[in-house]
């Protein structure tokens, strides 16, 4: 049934941040040949694990660290520094080296893994305004990229260390003779991995993999990860395709494999998901009516999956976080209508700028949580004189 167009009136109006918190990152020039811009200008994700907030720019092959300011959080601001780097190539082989581009899309600690991928995509070239005549422009418009660091998908042992923080290690045998190693998805020097080679024979997806990221093409922005009895479950969220006004969210199930690699399990291995369809799938899939947006991020909240959702294609807004109830308590693959689904509110956006690209939750007064959101081409009044550091929005969740 076709659902009553809303009225201009009914629309959600954009969210008021109640403050700011100012990342205080190095400047790009201090941090080796791999980075030739500002990364406060490309902030593409946000998690934290304890006092640690995690970021990563989409145009290197690093994470960063940095050291949440609790008092200034309870004021509605503050900030984050203390910034260590930790370059992916010291915990994964990667195809294209330390220095080429893993295009870092999502991010999500879950104890005791921090999650990373790369979006997976192929990407067009663009023409450079100002400096390219029209057939040089329609030259580079017939350029299309294909980064073998972007299909990356793993994860790295993240735990406590003595400062009181948390640290990223390659590999540590725990007290209690545990050990943990860093593993991710095997990756093929031409650009792919065993999930994207399974879904070259998918109905849905499959025809999508060839088109590049922001033309509705396979393009992977934002992870989730889940620790049960069944092992790590893992979803990842499409900005594209998105299928007549459906996203897609992707859920795995990963264990290790030879050293240093993850592998593909049967979805159906988790919990309660034996009888499942699709249980000897290395996937499952989950379409979602988010207003016809694809997934920028996700994130973990109890049973929940939050979404941030915004435009696939290159677009400023609008841009939505929306909340997907019992999503962790889902066996089997499902279609989730809008009624179905909370939308939680709509984030500001710039019109050429200011487009919110990743989120975290923090802790509130009185036991509430707040919303501290990244945005991709910050604006001007964001960044600050040094050219490092960059002011994120604060909002409070309802």
């Amino acid at each position: 049934m076709p659902q009553p167009a809303r009225s201009q009136s009914a629309l959600p109006q954009p969210a008021r941040p109640i403050g700011r918190l100012s990342l205080h990152l190095s400047h790009h020039g201090t941090l080796g040949q791999g980075v030739d811009i500002a990364l406060a200008r490309n902030l593409s994700v946000l998690d934290t694990s304890g006092p640690c907030l995690w970021t990563a720019s989409d145009e290197t092959c690093q994470i960063e660290r940095l050291r949440l300011d609790a008092a200034g959080l309870g004021k509605g601001g503050g900030g984050a520094g203390d910034h260590t780097v930790f370059p992916l190539a010291d915990f994964f082989d990667l195809p294209a080296g330390p220095e080429g581009e893993a295009d870092i899309e999502g991010i999500a600690y879950a104890a005791p893994w921090l999650w990373v991928t790369g979006s997976m995509s192929l990407a067009r070239k663009k023409p450079k305004v100002g400096e390219n005549d029209a057939e040089a422009a329609l030259e580079r418009l017939t350029e299309v990229k294909t980064d073998p660091n972007r299909w990356l998908l793993g994860r790295i042992p993240c735990l406590p260390a003595a400062d009181g923080g948390f640290e990223l290690r390659r590999e540590v045998t725990l007290a209690d003779g545990t050990h943990l190693a860093a593993g991710c998805l095997k990756m093929t020097d031409g650009g792919g991995n065993p999930l994207t080679k399974a879904l070259k024979g998918d109905e849905h997806l499959a025809r999508f993999l060839e088109i590049p990221a922001k033309e509705n093409g396979f393009d992977v922005e934002g992870i989730a990860a889940a620790t049960g009895s069944g092992g790590e479950r893992v979803f990842l969220g499409l900005r594209g395709p998105v299928l007549r006004g459906w996203a897609v969210v992707l859920e795995l199930r990963l264990v290790p494999g030879k050293a240093g690699r993850l592998k593909l399990a049967p979805i159906g291995e988790t919990e309660g998901g034996e009888d499942a369809a699709d249980a000897d799938d290395p996937y499952r899939k989950h379409f979602l009516d988010l207003d016809g947006l694809g997934i920028r991020d996700m994130k973990v909240d109890g049973d929940d999956l939050l979404l941030l959702a915004g435009p696939t294609m290159d677009l400023d807004g609008p841009v939505d976080l929306w909340r997907w109830p019992g999503a962790l308590r889902t066996r089997q693959a499902d279609v989730i209508p809008r009624q179905e689904l909370v939308h939680v509110l709509r984030l500001p956006n710039g019109q050429g700028f200011d487009h919110a690209e990743g989120f975290t939750l923090l802790p509130g007064p009185g036991g509430g949580r707040r919303l501290l959101v990244a945005y991709d081409n910050p604006g001007r009044d964001r960044m600050h004189p040094d050219e490092a550091s960059v002011d994120l929005d604060l909002f409070d969740l309802p």
